[in-house]
């Protein structure tokens, strides 16, 4: 009796430390995981930081200025000026949902994929 009471014990153990085993290395694979996911998030961060670097850059001032005079003759910019600045009611209003000729959908703002609207 005691035989058998040592050898479902002993199996019991067996199963157990494989139990634990198989957790133990679960947990490895989540921490390599974890690992690879915050080295992919550094990664990512370093590359916003050369982004807004490069921006910061491209967008300078005197850098805009060379540009704009070098290419003065191509793009003919001009300074704004305050009548060109338009008032809100002078914007026209939102398009009417119009529906098209032989058809039962409604075209989506100025146009659609149906047939023309006269």
């Amino acid at each position: 009796m005691t035989r058998y009471m040592n050898l479902l014990l002993v199996i019991g153990v067996l199963i157990a430390a494989a139990m634990v085993y198989d957790m133990k290395h679960d947990a490895e694979r989540s921490a390599e995981r974890v690992a690879e996911l915050q080295r992919q998030i550094e990664e990512e961060r370093e590359r916003l930081q050369l982004l807004r670097a490069e921006w910061s850059l491209l967008n300078d001032p005197s850098r805009l200025q060379t540009l704009v005079e070098r290419y003065n003759d191509r793009l003919q910019l001009v300074p704004l000026e305050v009548d060109q600045i338009t008032p809100i009611e002078n914007v026209p209003a939102r398009p009417v949902q119009l529906a098209p000729i032989n058809g039962s959908a409604t075209l989506g703002g100025y146009a659609g994929a149906a047939p023309v609207v006269r």
